[in-house]
C-alpha cells in the first residue's frame, strides 16, 4: 500500500500556472469592465485607440467610424472601422485574440496603447458576456481582398480560436474594422462614447470621427488639421530616475562591451564629456566591461549619473498636440459653447522621470455658453487620450484642486478645491510611460515631477486668464463710462445753450479729453454674398495718431477673407494681417471691412484686434500688440505724421511709454 500523501504534498499538487486571459476574465473590474456603461466606452475606446495609432504610423490623415447597434435587451453590437493599413492575415488573430500581444510595450516613445491589453480585453468581455465571437475585417493595400476572420479567446492557454475566415471584396483600398457583441448599456451624456469622441477630437484635430448611436443619430467631428503628427521616434531612457535594477539589466544586455560606450550610446543625455565625468565620480575605468559591474561599483555609477548634469531628455519621443493645434482643436468642438476667451496655450519643456520623459499641456476658455453657477469643466487627457472616470483619484485633479484660483479670477471657497465659474479647463500629459493607477488607464497616479509641471502649467494658463478678466473689467467699465458721456453731455449742452440763449458748442474737445481712448468696435453681419465683418477704430484721445492695427482670427479664414482696405501685409500660418491708419485727427473714424464666403462660421468674438503703439489705459475693444510678436510701428513713423498737428486747445498729452506698452503684454514664465 503506498504512503499516503502528506498535506504539504497535496497542496502542491493542486497549484497550476494561471494564465494572464484566465485572470483577467475573473478580474474585468481592473481593465474597465465592470458595469454595462463603461464595458460599452471601454470598448469604443480601446478600438479608436488602435486606429488612431494605427493611422499616424502610416501617417495617414485618420478616417474613423462608431457604430452601435442594439440587439436585444442588453446586448449592443459595437463597430469600430477606420482607414490605416491594415494588419496581415497571419497577425489578426494574435493582435485581437491574445492577452499582453503588442509592438509597442518595448518601445520608449509615446503611444496611446502599450500594453497590448486593450482590444482584446474587448474580445475577452464579449465572448464571456455573450459568447459570440469577435468579427475582424482587414484588408492591406497590396492585396485585392479583405480577410474576415472570427475568434474567440482560450482563456485557459491565452491564444486564439479561430472560428472561421473568409475573404471579403471591400471598398477601402486598406483598413480595419472589428465587429464585437457584448451585454453592454449606451447612455448619452458624461463618460459614453459620445463624450469620449467630442474629447478624443479636441486633441485630435487632424482626424475625423462619425458615431452612429443606437437610434441612428449621425455625430460627425470633421478634421480641424490636415496635418498628421510626427511620429515619435523610439529613444534610449534617461538615466535620471533609472533605479538600480532597472540599470544592471539595461548593462547586462546592452550590445557595446566597455561601460564608456554603453553610457554614450545605450542612455540618452549623456555626451562624451558627460561619460567621462560620470566614470571619473564613480571610480571606474573606461575600459570597464558593462557587463562585468555589479554590486558596490553600480551603486557609484548609478550616484554618479544622478549627481551630473546631462542633457535635457530629447521631445522627439514624444508627440505633443501644440499650442496651435490645441486652439484650433478647442475652437472646432466647441463651436456652440463660443467662448469668449481662448488663453493662449501652454505646452511646457520635456523633462524626465524614472528615466522617462514627459511633457505638460493646458488649454484653457473662459465666458460664452459655459455655465457660471458651476464648477468649471475639467477635460483630462494621456498620450492623447480623454480620461473619463476616477478623476478624484488623479494627479491632474489634484494639481488644479490645489492652485488657489481665487487670485487669478475664478470662485473658490478656501482656496482649495475644484474651481467655480464660465471655464472649461484641458490639461494633456505626453509621455513615453504616463503612470497609470491601474490597467485600465483611467487616471494618472501622483508624481513629485509631474505635480511640479502640471502646476506650472496651470498657473501660466491661469495668468492669461487673469489678465483677460482684468481687461474685460476695464473695458467694461469704460465703455459704461463712455455710454453716460455720450448720452448726459449733449443734453446738458442743449440745455445749457437754450438757457443763455447761444449755440450748442463743440463737444468733441471734452469728450475726447474725458475718455482719451481709442475705440474699436467690431460687428459681423450675414449678406446675401457671405458673412461681413466690419471693424470701426475711433480716435477719441486728443491728438491725431497714427494707428497700425493687426487683426489674428484662425489660420483657415486668412486665404477666404476678401478684405475692402488692401491690407499691408497678411500671415495664413499665423492667421494674421495688418493696416496702418495715417493721421487719424481727435474723433476720427476710419473702418476696416473683412468679407468670408457664405456658410463661413465667423463671429466678432474670432477676430482678435491688437494696435501698436498704444498702451492698455488707452485701448477700447481691442489689446496692445503684444511684446513677443517681434513687430511694432517705428517710433520715426509716428512723430513725422504727428509733427504738424497740434493737439486740441486744453487736451495737452503726456507721451506714452512704448517700451511700457509692450511689456504690459509680456507673461512671465513661471510663478514661485
Amino acid at each position: 500500500m503506498p504512503p499516503s500523501k502528506t498535506l504539504a504534498q497535496q497542496l502542491a499538487a493542486k497549484q497550476r500556472e494561471i494564465s494572464v486571459a484566465e485572470f483577467f476574465e475573473r478580474n474585468r473590474q481592473i481593465l474597465g469592465f465592470d458595469n454595462p456603461l463603461r464595458a460599452l466606452l471601454t470598448t469604443v475606446k480601446e478600438g479608436v485607440d488602435n486606429s488612431l495609432d494605427a493611422c499616424e504610423e502610416a501617417q495617414q490623415l485618420p478616417d474613423i467610424l462608431v457604430e452601435v447597434t442594439k440587439e436585444g435587451v442588453d446586448r449592443l453590437r459595437v463597430a469600430v472601422e477606420d482607414n490605416g493599413p491594415g494588419i496581415l492575415k497571419r497577425e489578426i488573430p494574435n493582435v485581437f485574440g491574445r492577452l499582453l500581444y503588442g509592438s509597442r510595450f518595448h518601445a520608449n516613445r509615446q503611444s496611446r496603447g502599450q500594453q497590448g491589453i486593450g482590444i482584446s480585453a474587448a474580445v475577452l468581455y464579449a465572448g464571456l458576456t455573450t459568447a459570440r465571437p469577435a468579427k475582424v475585417t482587414s484588408k492591406v493595400e497590396e492585396e485585392e481582398a479583405a480577410h474576415v476572420v472570427e475568434l474567440l479567446i482560450d482563456t485557459q492557454k491565452n491564444l486564439p480560436k479561430v472560428v472561421s475566415e473568409d475573404l471579403l471584396l471591400w471598398d477601402r483600398p486598406h483598413g480595419t474594422r472589428i465587429e464585437l457583441l457584448l451585454k453592454a448599456k449606451y447612455q448619452r451624456g458624461r463618460q459614453s462614447p459620445f463624450d469620449y469622441l467630442k474629447g478624443t477630437a479636441i486633441v485630435n484635430p487632424h482626424a475625423r470621427f462619425t458615431l452612429v448611436e443606437p437610434d441612428g443619430t449621425r455625430i460627425t467631428y470633421e478634421r480641424a488639421s490636415t496635418e498628421v503628427p510626427p511620429v515619435p521616434k523610439e529613444v534610449a531612457p534617461h538615466p535620471y530616475g533609472l533605479e538600480l535594477g532597472e540599470l544592471a539589466y539595461r548593462l547586462k544586455a546592452a550590445t557595446r562591451p566597455l561601460l564608456l560606450e554603453c553610457l554614450q550610446k545605450d542612455l540618452a543625455g549623456v555626451s562624451p564629456r558627460a561619460a567621462r565625468e560620470v566614470l571619473s565620480k564613480a571610480g571606474l575605468s573606461s575600459t570597464t566591461r558593462a557587463a562585468d559591474l555589479h554590486g558596490e561599483d553600480l551603486e557609484k555609477l548609478l550616484t554618479a549619473l544622478h549627481s551630473v548634469a546631462l542633457v535635457a531628455p530629447s521631445a522627439e519621443s514624444l508627440s505633443a498636440i501644440g499650442p496651435m493645434l490645441i486652439k484650433r482643436g478647442l475652437r472646432n468642438v466647441l463651436g456652440d459653447v463660443r467662448p469668449e476667451f481662448y488663453a493662449p496655450p501652454v505646452s511646457r519643456p520635456p523633462k524626465v522621470r524614472g528615466g522617462f520623459p514627459f511633457l505638460v499641456e493646458v488649454g484653457l476658455v473662459y465666458g460664452g455658453a459655459l455655465p457660471a453657477d458651476q464648477p468649471v469643466q475639467l477635460l483630462r487627457f494621456a498620450n492623447r487620450v480623454p480620461l473619463l472616470f476616477q478623476q478624484g483619484a488623479c494627479a491632474i485633479t489634484t494639481a488644479v484642486q490645489n492652485l488657489d484660483w481665487r487670485r487669478y479670477g475664478l470662485d473658490q471657497k478656501g482656496g482649495q478645491g475644484m474651481p467655480g465659474g464660465p471655464c472649461l479647463i484641458l490639461v494633456h500629459v505626453a509621455s513615453t510611460k504616463i503612470p497609470f493607477t491601474s490597467e485600465a488607464k483611467e487616471a494618472v497616479a501622483e508624481d513629485p515631477e509631474l505635480d511640479k509641471e502640471l502646476t506650472l502649467a496651470l498657473q501660466a494658463a491661469a495668468r492669461h486668464l487673469r489678465t483677460h478678466i482684468s481687461r474685460r473689467t476695464r473695458r467694461e467699465f469704460a465703455s459704461e463710462k463712455f455710454a453716460i458721456i455720450l448720452k448726459i453731455l449733449p443734453k446738458l449742452a442743449e440745455k445749457t445753450s437754450a438757457l443763455v440763449h447761444k449755440p450748442v458748442p463743440d463737444l468733441t474737445p471734452v469728450i475726447t479729453r474725458i475718455m482719451d481712448v481709442v475705440s474699436v468696435d467690431t460687428t459681423v453681419a450675414s449678406e446675401a454674398g457671405g458673412i461681413r465683418a466690419r471693424t470701426e477704430v475711433t480716435n477719441y484721445t486728443p491728438r491725431a495718431r497714427v494707428l497700425e492695427v493687426f487683426v489674428e482670427m484662425p489660420c483657415e479664414l486668412v486665404p477666404k477673407a476678401k478684405y475692402a482696405q488692401t491690407p499691408e501685409g497678411t500671415d495664413a500660418e499665423l492667421g494674421r494681417a495688418w493696416w496702418t491708419l495715417e493721421k487719424l485727427p481727435p474723433s476720427g473714424k476710419a473702418s476696416i471691412e473683412v468679407s468670408f464666403p457664405k456658410g463661413t462660421e465667423v463671429e466678432a468674438s474670432d477676430l482678435s484686434w491688437y494696435i501698436a503703439g498704444v498702451d492698455e489705459a488707452h485701448l477700447l475693444g481691442a489689446e496692445p500688440l503684444p511684446g513677443d510678436w517681434d513687430v511694432r510701428l517705428p517710433r520715426a513713423v509716428i512723430e513725422a505724421a504727428e509733427a504738424g498737428l497740434e493737439p486740441l486747445p486744453g487736451t495737452e498729452e503726456a507721451e506714452v511709454d512704448y517700451d511700457a506698452a509692450e511689456g504690459s503684454a509680456r507673461v512671465e514664465d513661471d510663478e514661485s
